[in-house]
């Protein structure tokens, strides 16, 4: 047997000359400086083609298919055993921006965040401001703890006892530096930049909690306020901020057959009059179903059309959608509610068991209610699936996965039962997050999760009372 420190330099030479023929110059770059192989080693021989300086070269893919040959049965048994996702759809990868999970992004954890926090407190909800310099945090025991991240302090406000109820939702009214909660009464509550509740600025939007809500700006000083909740309604209100004084007006209500699952909101740009237009695509309990709202004149929902999510044309259920998400993994958004264009996907996770799945979802690009169709006359699309595979996410009956999307990874994010899962949206692999070992609570129950404004952190608390900040370190080496 051939000497080991002969047989490794010798496979090293083979690896390099095969990336540098392949023309995949970082990659050679990273292996010879991890490998330490010398540069001359590379150079060709005057004598011979097949030669690097004095050593005979075989051509690596050579190589591996005269192995391949010889033993066809067994690599292809091998080769079943690599992805649970054999034969995936095939994607126009450059259209939808899709690309390889990014490897080489790595995270660092943050403990400060866990340590400045009230001791063996569930967190049920965890957002950063616009701005990404703070983390708003509400307890099951009723407090709202503001978080300075740079400062690593943070600031408890009992809450409860001014709204009355423990806070479920809150988040940024855009950039204005206010800041909106939604106890589980229904209500809606105006903060101002202290994180203080601004005078006669609450609103009882829904007779029971709120479950989901988006805000979209409108106007520089107005907003949408999209709202579903337990009494089984979706709303739209305009919020005004004129002077100082804060005005909500209710606009338009559906009444849903069932409780709201999701709600997202995409921009379709300017209406032609000045103002922004929004689709608005919610996905409820026992329905396979998504259905897209127009706001039409600034004031109305109407119901536009469904993306089905089975082929069944005459089954509207199949299984439960659980969480849904807008991305587009070509344009970069910096706005308040993404974009509409043809790269533009809804990426969907299902109530599938024991193994959640994701589906991957064109959006039609037509928007608004067609004027030729009657008002209630919705159309169907059941062509709309770009891809759908199977993960390694494990879930049962009572499981909420939640999705989020971190740019510089190239896929998507889950948090479920049994921690933080990265999903490669061009493969299909799902594996859980490789998480420093300070945090090893993350691999518990994740009950909240949030990434921030400039992609740099990501937020997640488990029902085992932990709660860590993650440093995205981009093409870690």
């Amino acid at each position: 047997m051939a000497d080991n420190s002969t047989s490794r330099f010798y496979t090293n030479l083979l690896i390099a000359n095969y990336l540098k023929h392949n023309g995949l110059e970082d990659t050679l770059a990273a292996f010879i400086r991890e490998t330490a192989l010398p540069l001359s080693a590379l150079e060709k021989s005057d004598s011979s083609n097949s030669n690097v300086g004095e050593i005979p070269l075989e051509d690596l893919q050579s190589v591996v298919e005269d192995r391949i040959y010889y033993k066809r049965q067994s690599f292809k048994d091998r080769f079943k055993t690599l992805s649970i996702n054999d034969d995936l759809a095939p994607i126009d990868n450059a259209k939808y921006g899709i690309q390889p999970w990014n490897h080489s992004l790595k995270f660092s954890i943050d403990v400060k965040l866990n340590k400045s926090l009230p001791k063996d407190t569930l967190f049920i909800s965890a957002t950063f401001t616009e701005d990404s310099k703070y983390i708003l945090l509400s307890s099951a025991t009723g407090y709202l703890v503001i978080y300075d991240i740079e400062k690593a302090t943070s600031k408890s406000f009992k809450i409860n006892e001014k709204v009355k109820s423990i806070v479920k939702l809150y988040g940024p009214i855009g950039s204005s530096g206010y800041q909106y909660v939604c106890p589980m009464n229904g209500s809606f509550y105006l903060l101002n930049n202290d994180f203080e509740l601004v005078n006669n600025a609450v609103w009882k939007i829904h007779a029971r909690m709120i479950t989901h809500i988006k805000i979209c700006n409108v106007t520089e000083s107005s907003w949408f306020v999209i709202t579903s909740g337990m009494d089984n309604f979706l709303r739209l209100s305009l919020l005004e901020i004129k002077n100082g004084n804060t005005f909500l007006t209710k606009l338009s209500e559906i009444k849903l057959a069932s409780n709201c699952t999701s709600l997202n909101v995409i921009a379709n740009g300017d209406d032609g009059n000045g103002q922004n237009s929004f689709s608005v695509f919610l996905t409820r309990a026992e329905y396979t179903h998504i259905a897209c709202y127009s706001i039409i004149d600034a004031k109305n929902l109407v119901h536009s059309y469904n993306i089905a999510l089975n082929n069944a044309e005459f089954s509207t259920y199949a299984f439960n959608i659980r969480d849904v998400m807008a991305v587009d993994y070509v344009h970069s958004n910096t706005k308040d509610t993404i974009g509409l264009s043809p790269s533009t996907m809804l990426v969907v996770a299902t109530s599938h068991k024991p193994y959640m799945r994701l589906i991957l979802v064109e959006i039609p690009m037509n928007t608004g209610h067609p004027k030729a169709m009657k008002l209630d006359k919705v159309q169907t699309y059941y062509d709309k699936i770009l891809r759908n595979f199977a993960t390694e996410i494990y879930q049962d009956d009572f499981s909420l996965p939640i999705l989020g999307k971190l740019e510089s990874s190239n896929g998507v994010l889950v948090g479920n039962d049994e921690g933080i899962y990265s999903v490669d949206l061009m493969t299909g692999d799902s594996r859980l997050l490789n998480i420093p070992g300070e945090a090893n609570s993350l691999h518990d129950r994740i009950k909240c999760m949030d990434i921030s404004k400039d992609q740099m952190r990501v937020v997640a608390g488990t029902s085992t009372k932990s709660i860590y900040i993650l440093n995205v370190i981009k093409n870690a080496q």
